[in-house]
C-alpha cells in the first residue's frame, strides 16, 4: 500500500480512493450511498451551484472541467492522462442537470481507480453506466440533505406563527420536490436528449 500513495499528492482521487478503502476495506465493497456520502463529504459540493463554481471544485480536486457543445445523445464524458484528469458537460445543459452529469463522471473516474487499486467496487456482471447514474442520483440527495436543516432552522426562528407554518410547509414542499427530480433526472434527460436531437434533425 505504501507504494501506491506515492504521489497521491498530485492525484486527490486517487488518494479519495485509497481514503475509502482505508476505511471501509473490511467490509468491501461499500454501498453506493456511502460512497455518495464520502464523495460529497470531500467534494464540498452545495445542492445548487454555478458553472463557474464546479469548476472551481474540481479544479481543487485536480480535475479540469470544460463545456463544451456536443451530440445530443452525449450529455458528457471523462478522460485520463496519467495524473491529468478532465470531465466534459455538454453546455446547453441547466443546474442542475450539469451537477447530475458531473457526479456521474467522476464515478466513472473513481471505479477506474478502485479498479487499478485491484478493489472495483462493481463486479463482472454490473454496469458502471447504472451504477454512474445511481451515484449522481445519491449525490444530489445528499447535497439536499446536508442543506435542508439550515432551512429548518430559519423557519424556526420566524417570529410570526402562521409566516413559521409557511415556511416549514415551504422547506418540505422544496424538499420532496427537489427528492423527486434527482430520482426523475435520468428520464428528464433523456426527453430533453430526443428533443434536442429531433429539433436537429428537422433543420
Amino acid at each position: 500500500m505504501n507504494l501506491l500513495t506515492d504521489g497521491t499528492a498530485n492525484n486527490p482521487i486517487l488518494r479519495f480512493c485509497l481514503d475509502v478503502l482505508e476505511r471501509h476495506g473490511e467490509s468491501w465493497p461499500p454501498a453506493e450511498d456511502v460512497l455518495a456520502r464520502e464523495f460529497v463529504e470531500w467534494f464540498g459540493c452545495r445542492a445548487f451551484v454555478s458553472k463557474e463554481h464546479m469548476r472551481e471544485l474540481c479544479e481543487a480536486k485536480g480535475v479540469k472541467l470544460t463545456f463544451v457543445p456536443l451530440p445530443s445523445e452525449i450529455r458528457g464524458f471523462n478522460c485520463s492522462f496519467g495524473n491529468q484528469r478532465e470531465i466534459v458537460v455538454c453546455e446547453t445543459q441547466i443546474s442542475p442537470f450539469d451537477l447530475h452529469t458531473l457526479f456521474h463522471e467522476f464515478r466513472e473516474m473513481l471505479e477506474h481507480d478502485f479498479r487499478e487499486l485491484g478493489r472495483p467496487i462493481i463486479g463482472p456482471k454490473g454496469s458502471l453506466e447504472v451504477q454512474a447514474e445511481q451515484f449522481a442520483i445519491l449525490c444530489r440527495m445528499e447535497t439536499a440533505s446536508r442543506e435542508i436543516p439550515g432551512f429548518l432552522e430559519m423557519a424556526q426562528n420566524v417570529q410570526n406563527k402562521w409566516m413559521r407554518y409557511l415556511s416549514f410547509g415551504l422547506v418540505i414542499v422544496f424538499g420532496t420536490a427537489y427528492l423527486f427530480h434527482c430520482i426523475l433526472t435520468p428520464q428528464m434527460e433523456e426527453v430533453l436528449s430526443e428533443a434536442r436531437r429531433q429539433r436537429y434533425v428537422s433543420t
